[in-house]
């Protein structure tokens, strides 16, 4: 059940970002702000949900394949795992980056790790539709 929120939850995400992003590209910074801050927010709140879960003990890697949503990839759990950490992992730093060069003005910089989060927030998205 936690893994259908947290999926529904990316989903939603991903498109406020979207819109965010459009604002930004309007000229809306004010708002674009705003939105981006939410999401960081939410984000947070997520990977700390995360990690008390796997404090509490959850095993993901005892989640069943036959549950998986979509239940395209690899055969064997661990290994989904393995893949899509490739992402995430990466995805909370360069959120971090992002978030602080846009709120440090930093334009330049802001710009250039744009990019790389939209690689591994991509990346994080797709694997969790496909593996989980």
């Amino acid at each position: 059940m936690y893994i259908r929120f947290l999926q529904t939850s990316v989903c939603l995400l991903t498109l406020v970002i979207i819109y965010g992003i459009k604002q930004a590209k309007n000229g809306n910074i004010a708002l674009h702000r705003k939105i981006n801050a939410a999401v960081l927010i939410i984000t947070t709140v997520a990977v700390v949900g995360l990690v008390i879960t796997l404090v509490m003990g959850w095993d993901y890697k005892a989640m069943k394949i036959e549950e998986s949503l979509l239940n395209i990839g690899p055969q064997n759990m661990e290994t989904r795992i393995n893949i899509h950490r490739c992402f995430s992992s990466p995805l909370f730093f360069a959120l971090i980056v992002t978030a602080y060069s846009g709120i440090k003005n930093k334009v330049s910089l802001h710009k250039k790790s744009i990019k790389y989060t939209a690689f591994f927030w991509m990346g994080t998205l797709i694997t969790a539709l496909l593996f989980f």
